[in-house]
């Protein structure tokens, strides 16, 4: 029986390294519009509620017109200004463009109890290093015990 590999999930121990795009494909612009799609399609909330929600939040008004503008691959110049990413990732409930910029940054994103376990990881690695190097200088000084 052939195995076939798994494309799907994450190694955990794998490094992420930063995407290093070669010269002239820098130009995220569709990739940011698709996601915006994206974003917008697993929403909770339609496009009118998101609009309406994102202009209360931000005392400037967003308009449904804006958000199929900003999600049209076709209309590339109309991207969403990057400075609504924050409040169009808190509308929808999504982490979307956060985790695609620290994956071309060559990182992983970890978010609440998740992000926890990762600290508490951390500080149990540096817990049994310093037990490790206490027990060295206790040999050094003859201590045996």
């Amino acid at each position: 029986m052939r195995r076939v590999k798994d494309t799907q999930t994450l190694d955990i121990f794998e490094v992420p390294a930063p995407v290093v795009p070669l010269p002239g494909s820098g130009n995220y612009a569709s990739q940011v519009s698709e996601l915006v799609g994206v974003v917008l399609k697993d929403c909770p909330v339609d496009r009118y509620e998101v609009a309406a929600q994102m202009s209360r939040l931000s005392g400037d008004d967003v308009s449904k017109h804006m958000l199929d503008a900003w999600s049209s691959p076709g209309r590339c110049d109309h991207n969403i200004p990057f400075y609504r990413i924050p409040l169009l990732e808190e509308v929808c409930q999504s982490h979307v463009f956060t985790d695609w910029i620290v994956h071309l940054r060559g990182g992983r994103v970890a978010y609440g109890r998740e992000a926890l376990a990762a600290e508490y990881g951390k500080r149990q690695q540096m817990l049994e290093k310093l037990k490790g190097d206490m027990k060295e200088l206790k040999r050094l000084m003859g201590d045996d015990q």
